[in-house]
């Protein structure tokens, strides 16, 4: 039987809005006024509009997007499901043209969206020099400053005089795509940077050469987008320079891009924490969400039966003392809590470089005294209940203790499993959810009943 298709995405009031206003000028062939909107309106918020126009329109308003440079952003705010739909619908030609109008690194990024072969037809309709910028940045390594910056940039030489900068500036065909002037020398070398602000304010007979910023804020083109994004936040930049090894000006990441990849960072991490891959949306069909998680709860169920293995040790003193099992999930979820709280904090401090392996120690002794705090303090409102209620005061005095301990447990854990996987390469995102669950469950049950195990031999049965 035929497998059911995912439930398409609810449309917004918003995309309904602009699909019925694109729907209405279409109709009555008011170009000039499409054209007006299009131009004002971001691509953010065209987007959700083109899906639910027919085929026919959709090209219509694709190709006012092309004249106006916008196409490509516009695909790209799709979800992975819509954009896959879209371009399997559009022909080469029309694929070409959106290209040849984007940013290099809107292209490349739409490019890496097609199957190869694809792809190569559609760089062989575009001229030489695109398509060798276009394969440059395809072949860059993957998840690098390479492959987020625009190849695309107004870099002027440091001969220049003020006035000869200003007359290029006006003759540079993208006027809205840099933010600042970056300057060379006649080899292409990165030697400084000009604000358009104290460019247009300078002596137009003076050159760049003596009014250049010299300490230029740069990454190489191998830096990670995390790193990217890290010196655009310290230093408050719109846009950072990429340089290669030799100092050689080869590109320019925006901010936009930047924000893009702090959004994703967030949504995996998140989605990783919990055990979830990144791909996967509500639209995902069962079976490919299916396939997707359990490999992690399989790990997650391994973990839970060593848990249970520490709690089949102790089975002779909770046949002996029933009470326990009723409060032994009370500290293995208070540990469980306290070590997703330190894990968050960790994986947040790996994310902006914050900590590594080497600075992580001193955090990991912080967090096991803020355990030891939180396990007090919670163990006596714990002991307070419990004594109360049950009149068992041995019984509440073990709750105690066994709280401070896991806790303790539950901020080293979530400190060094982090730090360790990432020593070791992997992303800590990822997996340290399951581990420190596990540290929390086996320590929790482990100390509270190994406690309990002493007080009966210690004090008899109470």
């Amino acid at each position: 039987m035929a497998r059911p298709a995912p439930t398409p995405p609810q449309p917004t009031a918003s995309a309904r809005s602009y699909q019925q206003l694109l729907v209405r000028l279409l109709r009555h062939g008011a170009y000039p006024q499409l054209r007006k909107i299009i131009d004002k309106t971001m691509p953010a918020d065209l987007a959700p509009a083109l899906p639910l126009l027919i085929e026919e329109d959709r090209n219509r308003v694709l190709s006012l997007l092309i004249e106006a440079g916008k196409a490509a952003r516009a695909l790209f705010e799709l979800d992975d499901d819509e954009l896959q739909a879209l371009l399997a619908e559009l022909d080469d030609a029309s694929l070409a043209s959106i290209c040849s109008s984007s940013a290099p690194d809107d292209a490349a990024d739409l490019l890496d969206a097609l199957d190869g072969e694809r792809r190569q037809r559609i760089l062989s309709m575009l001229g030489a020099a695109q398509s060798a910028k276009l394969e440059a940045l395809l072949e860059g390594e993957e998840e690098s400053a390479g492959s987020l910056m625009n190849t695309q940039f107004l870099a002027l030489d440091e001969e220049l005089t003020v006035a000869e900068a200003i007359e290029s500036i006006r003759q540079y065909p993208r006027k809205d795509s840099f933010f600042y002037v970056y300057i060379t020398d006649a080899e292409g070398h990165l030697t400084g940077v000009l604000s358009l602000r104290n460019l247009i304010l300078a002596d137009p007979a003076a050159h760049l050469r003596d009014l250049m910023v010299q300490s230029v804020v740069r990454v190489q083109v191998d830096a990670s987008p995390e790193e990217v994004a890290q010196i655009v936040s310290k230093y408050d930049l719109l846009s950072v320079p990429v340089v290669d090894l030799q100092n050689h000006l080869v590109g320019v990441v925006t901010v936009d891009d930047v924000i893009d990849v702090i959004q994703e960072q967030a949504e995996e991490d998140l989605l990783h924490l919990a055990g979830v891959a990144a791909a996967e949306r509500v639209t995902t069909s069962a079976r490919q969400s299916f396939r997707m998680r359990f490999p992690w709860l399989a790990i997650n169920l391994a973990t839970a039966f060593l848990a249970s293995w520490v709690v089949s040790l102790f089975q002779d003193t909770i046949a002996k003392w029933a009470a326990l099992a009723v409060f032994m999930p009370i500290v293995a979820g208070m540990g469980g809590n306290a070590g997703t709280q330190t894990l968050t904090v960790f994986v947040r401090g790996l994310a902006l470089g914050e900590i590594d392996w080497s600075s992580g120690w001193r955090p990991i002794w912080k967090e096991m005294l803020v355990g030891f705090g939180n396990g007090a303090a919670n163990g006596v409102l714990t002991t307070l209940v419990v004594g109360l209620w049950t009149h068992d005061w041995i019984m509440a005095s073990i709750l105690l203790a066994a709280m401070v301990f896991n806790l303790v447990i539950a901020g080293m854990a979530g400190g060094l499993v982090p730090l360790a996987l990432e020593r070791f390469g992997f992303d800590p995102a990822i997996a340290s959810s399951i581990f420190v669950t596990t540290f929390t469950d086996v320590g929790g049950f482990f100390s509270f009943l190994g406690l309990a195990t002493l007080a009966m031999r210690t004090f008899g049965r109470p």
